[in-house]
């Protein structure tokens, strides 16, 4: 056990939702996010920030010098399970000075002490923060971004030259034009500003490798297009390069995180095929519309990696969900709602993805356990036939095993 899973340890476990309840502090939130545009409006350069678990768990690891504790499953990609949730900061142990100094001069910082474990933590970090800077006022007032893209993105944006950018800006421009985006979005999504959108590098993959080569690819972006706001998703990448771009480029720069994946309702991060470790909500995409949006936007995905976000979009149908929320990705929902979405966009999988289980052998062990998944709550018929004969076999082996070991017992007491 390393030093931060010491420090979790000692933290008292959640009793509820990993970030609590929407309600809690709603009025409070309100009134910091229009605080938030406002600051936004007057204040260039501009900086938004948010300290996420795995920007304090880099920061503390720094703070106590204890960097050889990093391991590479920190910030590499990930695995390939589009059943599995997987998430990490993208960045390695020779970013910390740069990660360390970008949260003491941001001009804002959420500290997210409503996620669990930040609450308890959070209070170890001896950043010394630039006089005049902003916070969160509270904990209830944290996680403001939920709140600000609910209410405040929309207004904000209005005859302004902005971007989008990340691992998933290519899916949000091709979703954007869709007749189902403009219905679902509407209340959300900017209807008088001028939009540009770019993909990072690599899909957002190798970033500890590709930082600053992402960082002027960025820069490109934000001259040729004369962006005025930037809207950055690339894990603790954009805490470095959202800060350092809003000073060179005198521009506001906004850490949007898992906010490009709720306006697109991805089930998996753009640079992995792995479920999403929380899932921000604002309204739905068809199966059917997301995936051939994605197919576009990543044409070059493997079979597997595409049966795996296939996996990863399916199962987020049955996460818990409210609007301008959100929660991990083990809080499920198995509403008759959600079982019907589930249903209605399995029938389109079947159709489209099915014979890409007999790919590889890979694959076949990724759809044995999306099929796992589904028989082990009842969604689908296949689900539950896979997860009986699963059974069964097991049952035969643990039999077979019980007969071996009785005959060699047998044999031995007549020797």
């Amino acid at each position: 056990m390393n030093y931060y899973d010491e420090l979790t340890k000692s933290c008292p476990p959640p009793t509820r939702s990993m970030v609590g309840s929407k309600g809690d502090g709603y009025a409070k939130r309100l009134a910091e996010a229009k605080r938030l545009s406002g600051l936004m409006q007057a204040l260039r350069p501009f900086c938004f920030l948010r300290m996420g678990n795995g920007e304090l768990k880099h920061l503390l690891i720094y703070q106590s010098n204890q960097l050889d504790q990093f391991d590479p499953s920190q910030y590499d990609d990930g695995p390939l399970a589009g059943t599995e949730h997987c998430g990490n900061s993208g960045l390695g142990p020779k970013y910390a000075e740069r990660l360390w100094k970008v949260y003491e001069h941001a001009d804002y910082v959420d500290f997210h002490e409503r996620n669990w474990p930040i609450e308890y933590l959070v209070t170890k970090l001896k950043l010394v923060r630039k006089l005049g800077a902003y916070r969160n006022p509270d904990k209830e007032t944290s996680m403001i971004f939920l709140t600000w893209v609910e209410r405040e993105l929309k207004e904000y944006c209005q005859g302004r030259r902005i971007g989008f950018a990340g691992a998933e800006a290519r899916l949000l421009e091709i979703l954007s034009k869709t007749p189902e985006f403009k219905r679902a979005a509407d209340s959300y999504w900017p209807d008088n500003a001028d939009i540009f959108f770019h993909q990072a590098r690599n899909d957002g993959r190798n970033l500890d490798a590709n930082l600053d080569l992402v960082k002027e690819d960025l820069r490109t972006f934000i001259t040729t297009n004369r962006l005025d706001t930037l809207f950055l998703s690339l894990g603790s990448g954009a805490k470095i390069i959202g800060y350092e771009l809003s000073r060179e480029m005198g521009i506001c720069c906004f850490d949007f995180g898992a906010m490009t994946r709720a306006l697109t309702y991805s089930g998996c991060d753009g640079n992995r095929a792995a479920r999403s470790p929380h899932y921000p909500f604002l309204f739905r995409i068809p199966f059917e519309t997301y995936m051939d949006a994605l197919e576009k936007a990543m044409p070059n995905l493997t079979p597997l990696e595409l049966l795996g976000k296939a996996h990863g979009q399916l199962i987020s149908e049955v996460v818990k969900k409210e609007v301008g929320w959100t929660y991990a990705s083990w809080e499920y929902d198995f509403s008759p709602e959600n079982i019907a979405v589930f249903r209605q966009g399995f029938k389109e999988y079947q159709q489209r993805y099915g014979r890409l289980s007999n790919s590889s052998p890979a694959a076949k062990v990724e759809r044995a356990g999306f099929l796992h998944f589904c028989g082990t709550h009842g969604l689908t018929l296949e689900g539950c036939v896979f997860l009986l004969l699963f059974r069964l076999k097991g049952f035969a082996r643990r039999c077979l095993g019980k007969g071996s070991r009785s005959k060699s017992v047998r044999r031995n007491n007549y020797d």
